[in-house]
């Protein structure tokens, strides 16, 4: 899936307008290759030109350009509520777009926006599969760590997070164990260890 280059470019024309910084990926399979706009000096955004440039080409976006897109990622500080405004401008803007909220695996200052087609979610793709296997929701189960594990935590009938997940995710979802102490076979044990 792709979001269209009248789209891509709008929306590109768009986060300029707001002075965001940004990167967009190229179409699938060519996303390791992207282009990046800084309308400000934002340290998160260097880090993942530097860090990801090693992995495909890298460029600078040209306004006004044609840019087929299969997601854009904008960085936010994490204190403030800027994150929460854009995402309500972008979702009046183009309401067939997915606005995922992340963690970046960068810095613990930052959190990240990633913007895709529509249907394309952790959750969209599990509920596929049960389709194609014919498996029911029912005996659906996730582990999650983060905020862009949202959307599966909700589809999944049996849903866990692990110790190091946002507070408000181990709130709302089962508990398991830190990902570093096997968070994920402790929580598959604790969810098929026969019921006494």
């Amino acid at each position: 899936m792709a979001i269209p280059f009248e789209q891509s470019s709008a929306l590109i024309a768009f986060l300029i307008d707001e002075n965001q910084n940004f990167k967009v990926s190229r179409e699938l399979p060519d996303n390791h290759n992207f282009g990046w706009w800084q309308s400000y000096d934002c340290p998160e955004l260097k880090r993942y030109v530097d860090i990801h440039s090693k992995m495909g080409m890298a460029e600078p976006v040209i306004p006004g350009a044609l840019f087929v897109s299969s997601q854009l990622l904008l960085f936010f500080p994490k204190a403030g509520e800027q994150f929460e405004l854009l995402r309500q401008k972008i979702q009046e803007k183009f309401p067939d777009l997915s606005i995922i909220k992340t963690t970046s695996p960068l810095s613990d200052d930052y959190i990240w926006m990633e913007i895709f087609p529509k249907g394309v979610s952790k959750a969209h793709g599990i509920e596929t599969i049960c389709q194609l296997a014919g498996i029911s929701r029912e005996s659906t189960f996730s582990i999650g760590n983060d905020f862009n594990d949202l959307e599966m935590l909700e589809y999944t009938q049996h849903s866990y997070v692990v110790e190091n997940a946002p507070e408000e995710l181990k709130i709302k979802y089962l508990n398991s164990l830190a990902h570093h102490e096997n968070g994920f076979s402790h929580a598959v044990n604790q969810h098929i260890r026969p019921k006494n």
